[in-house]
């Protein structure tokens, strides 16, 4: 990972991004990577269920990483069955960071995006009780939702690669979290991940929690 990241950065607080298609980890040695906090990949579109999951939110529990769980959304297939699968495969969302959904692998026409998306996270809200996190890019967004004014009532994690500080995304003000990598490399995991910064205090990442 290129390491000239804008003045300051050093200072936020860093987090990960896991599936099973990073590996056997050893939580050992990535518990000493000053990691505080890591989204974990449960469920993507209708039936897919990441096999890592439970053992990755088990052992982020017990080094005191705050953990969240994440599921892609296909918004051109059932989005009810897509919410009862991430809700069955998380079972508790209870002592997690909020869940995020993203959007950015799988596209449908722009008007059928939009209107499964909202007809999703109605549904997940309706099971949960909370607002999830969206997980987008600005060319996604751009492209599929560029008149969605109701994004900004959900959390925003950037998915923009890079070591500049990236521009504001039209609806909303700035971003909670920011995937600046996909190629970060960590001790304790053999292949690539995603790396991600938070943009608050400890205290304030504490208040994601859901109670």
């Amino acid at each position: 990972m290129d390491t000239t990241i804008l003045d300051g950065m050093n200072s936020m607080i860093t987090g990960i991004d896991l599936s099973g298609k990073n590996g056997r980890v050893d939580w050992d040695l990535l518990g000493k990577a000053e990691v505080q906090f890591a989204y974990l990949k449960a469920s993507e579109a209708l039936d897919i269920v990441d096999p890592s999951f439970e053992d990755h939110l088990k052992n982020a529990r017990a080094r005191g990483i705050l953990a969240g769980a994440y599921h892609w959304l296909h918004p051109g297939l059932h989005v009810g069955q897509q919410a009862d699968l991430f809700v069955d495969v998380v079972r508790s969302f209870k002592g997690m960071l909020r869940p995020a959904v993203c959007l950015e692998m799988y596209k449908a026409p722009k008007e059928e995006t939009e209107k499964n998306i909202r007809a999703f996270l109605a549904l997940l809200e309706r099971r949960i009780g909370i607002h999830p996190i969206l997980y987008t890019s600005d060319n996604y967004w751009t492209n599929y939702l560029p008149d969605a004014g109701w994004g900004c009532d959900y959390p925003l994690w950037l998915d923009k690669p890079g070591t500049i500080w990236p521009p504001q995304i039209w609806p909303w003000a700035g971003w909670t979290f920011w995937q600046h990598s996909y190629q970060a490399r960590l001790p304790g995991v053999p292949v690539n991940l995603g790396l991600n910064f938070f943009n608050g205090s400890r205290e304030e990442l504490q208040a994601m929690v859901v109670h």
